[in-house]
This record gives C-alpha cells, structure tokens and sequence, in this order.
C-alpha cells in the first residue's frame, strides 16, 4: 500500500484517509492508496513512523476490501 498526501475528495476501494497522520510521523493529512507493492528489507532506510491501532485496523479493512476478503 501506498500513503500519499495528495488527498483527492473521493477515497477509493481498498483506501482510507489516516486519522492519527501526526502520530504516524507523518508531515501533513495522508490517505493510504491500493496500490500493493513490496520492498526489500535491505531498502528501508529508516523508518519514518508507525500507524496507531485504529489505523492498522482501517489497513487491515482495506485490505480485506480490496482482495474481496470477507
């Protein structure tokens, strides 16, 4: 998945707006874009932030709706 802080007024399947973006690290109101790619670990410089609880429950529900996982 993707986070971007390009907002458009329309949220799509399988993304959702991150409600605690401040406390995620990052630097202005996010959304989290379908668009699933992998990285390999060696890549990850640093890690910027973590997402709270409440947004990894929306991931996971994203998630769920985007492979039509029920």
């Amino acid at each position: 998945m993707a986070i971007t802080g390009q907002i458009r007024g329309h949220i799509g399947v399988g993304e959702f707006l991150v409600e605690n973006w401040q406390g995620a690290g990052l630097l202005k109101p996010s959304a989290v874009k379908s668009a699933v790619s992998t990285i390999e670990q060696r890549l990850v410089v640093k890690i910027l932030g973590r997402l709270s609880s409440k947004d990894i429950s929306s991931l996971e529900k994203a998630l769920k709706e985007l492979f039509g996982l029920r």
